[in-house]
């Protein structure tokens, strides 16, 4: 399936956009440009730590083994959500201009506008808290890293709530609109879901363990394969 270009909303009457076509260019591929750095630092995160009944003696080495890979995993995920909050603004213009197709749509767009937000600031944190865990390698304290790995917890499903929140406005607006291509919207819909998923891992052993951490990988996949195909429908709906 290939990706309609998404319309370009008007600039209000006696305003101009500060923004040349050129950098609204830009900034539309900015999702494009946030998934190689997300699923580096995905990729290289340290997350699969410990279970925090283990020795002191597994955590070290954990610490000992993973501190390189932390910090790439650190420095990507920053860059990612520097990238990520470029997109969600340039897309957001995009969103608020289907209030003139479908009513109700405007606060849809403002819901995931913050949903945006709010998720990848705790994603981010997640991660990057991880990576801190293990950054003093084989001289981490084991019980600094528990701690810090284990509060993880929280962030995590503070940045699965934004992200369900954005997914599911998208996609909803998406199918009641047609800002973007249908099958976006499914799949952002399918993404919100599989995040608040995750949200149940609260009720079993905050997701160590638990089956319903699984539903963050289809979630993470589904945010990505959205980001980009939006990325670029903005792309070619400013170069238009």
């Amino acid at each position: 399936m290939t990706t309609q270009p998404a319309p370009v909303p008007h600039t209000a009457k006696g305003t101009t956009d500060a923004l040349s076509p050129a950098w609204q260019r830009r900034l539309a591929l900015s999702g494009v440009a946030f998934v190689p750095f997300f699923v580096v630092g995905w990729i290289t995160s340290v997350a699969n730590n410990p279970h925090y009944t283990a020795s002191d003696q597994d955590w070290t080495n954990w610490a000992h083994d993973n501190q390189t890979k932390g910090r790439i995993s650190s420095f990507a995920m920053l860059l990612a959500a520097f990238l990520f909050l470029h997109f969600i603004a340039a897309i957001r213009s995009t969103l608020e201009a289907a209030e003139s197709w479908t009513r109700g749509s405007l606060q849809l767009a403002r819901v995931a506008f913050a949903g945006g937000l709010i998720g990848i600031a705790g994603t981010t944190m997640a991660f990057v808290s991880i990576a801190n865990a293990s950054a003093e390698g084989a001289d981490a304290n084991p019980a600094v890293s528990k701690a810090v790995t284990t509060s993880t917890a929280g962030p995590f499903l503070v940045g699965a709530v934004g992200f369900a929140a954005l997914l599911l406005s998208v996609g909803v607006l998406t199918l009641r609109s047609g800002v973007f291509s249908r099958w976006t919207g499914f799949v952002a819909l399918i993404g919100g879901i599989c995040f608040l998923i995750t949200l149940l891992t609260v009720l079993n052993n905050t997701g160590n363990g638990s089956s319903f951490g699984y539903a963050f990988f289809p979630a993470l996949l589904s945010l990505v394969i959205w980001t980009v195909a939006t990325s670029i429908a903005r792309y070619r709906a400013t170069a238009m």
